[in-house]
């Protein structure tokens, strides 16, 4: 089969790079109200301990990435782009799959990837023709090609970006988080990383559950020192439902040089 020539980068995973005019703020770390101590001890009942909220939440976001699931991504990006998507993903099974567009702004960007194991296959929008490239050939740094099994959509990276959360109702929780990730990598939005924040104060963001504990939907909001306010809202679906991710009937080669040595 011959080697096919082509971009594989489809300009999503490479990040849209925007920073805040001042430096990062912390939110101001929460204590429990003080308990008054009385003179005397009639009884020694425990006071009921405060829940892990928190702890709860993560707990909810960690599950419901473990689960086949499906999901959807909108969101307006900087420089006047937005964002949509959907996807697949069956962590147990090793299959990916999504498409996702990026329009309006001077870059837009559209394509399809499908992962199967060490198999990736991608196509952009404009070429019905797919190429195969081979993960385990592909550096772990390469910002176009590889591929992380152990995230493949940023949540969770999100899950440990989170500061603060208050459960507004048996199936809605707020908080706020850091957007600016870890060795400046993209998570946002989850399920299509293509932001890179510096300096981003931490932000508010609401996720919903079902009856069932499964996350439903994840909004964050972003304020960039220039431009609008950016909302990004990614939701879940079809939680531990098979989903059917079969490879391309027909596949060009990745040519060599696209692994670098």
């Amino acid at each position: 089969m011959k080697h096919r020539t082509i971009l594989l980068a489809l300009g999503l995973t490479g990040g849209l790079l925007f920073a805040a005019g001042c430096t990062p703020t912390t939110e101001p770390t929460r204590t429990d109200e003080p308990v008054a101590a009385t003179a005397t001890a009639t009884a020694s009942a425990a006071p009921s301990p405060t829940p892990d909220v928190r702890g709860e939440l993560a707990a909810a976001l960690q599950r419901s990435q473990g689960a086949a699931h499906r999901y959807a991504v909108r969101g307006n990006l900087p420089e006047g782009q937005k964002v949509n998507g959907t996807g697949a993903f069956d962590p147990k099974k090793r299959r990916f799959q999504t498409t996702i567009s990026v329009t309006g702004g001077k870059y837009p960007s559209a394509g399809s990837r499908i992962v199967i194991g060490n198999d990736s296959y991608v196509r952009p929008s404009d070429d019905k023709n797919w190429v195969h490239v081979d993960l385990k050939r592909v550096k772990r740094d390469d910002p176009f090609l590889r591929f992380d099994w152990v995230d493949p959509t940023g949540l969770k990276a999100f899950t440990s970006s989170i500061a603060s959360v208050d459960r507004v109702d048996p199936r809605t929780y707020t908080g706020r988080f850091d957007p600016t990730g870890k060795d400046a990598t993209s998570f946002l939005p989850v399920g299509a990383p293509s932001i890179v924040s510096i300096g981003i104060r931490l932000s508010p963001f609401t996720i919903t559950t079902d009856d069932k504990g499964w996350v439903t939907s994840i909004k964050v909001e972003l304020s960039p020192s220039e431009g609008p306010k950016l909302t990004l809202t990614t939701t879940m679906k079809d939680h531990g439902k098979p989903l059917k991710i079969n490879a391309p009937a027909r596949a060009g080669e990745a040519a060599d040089f696209y692994y670098r040595k």
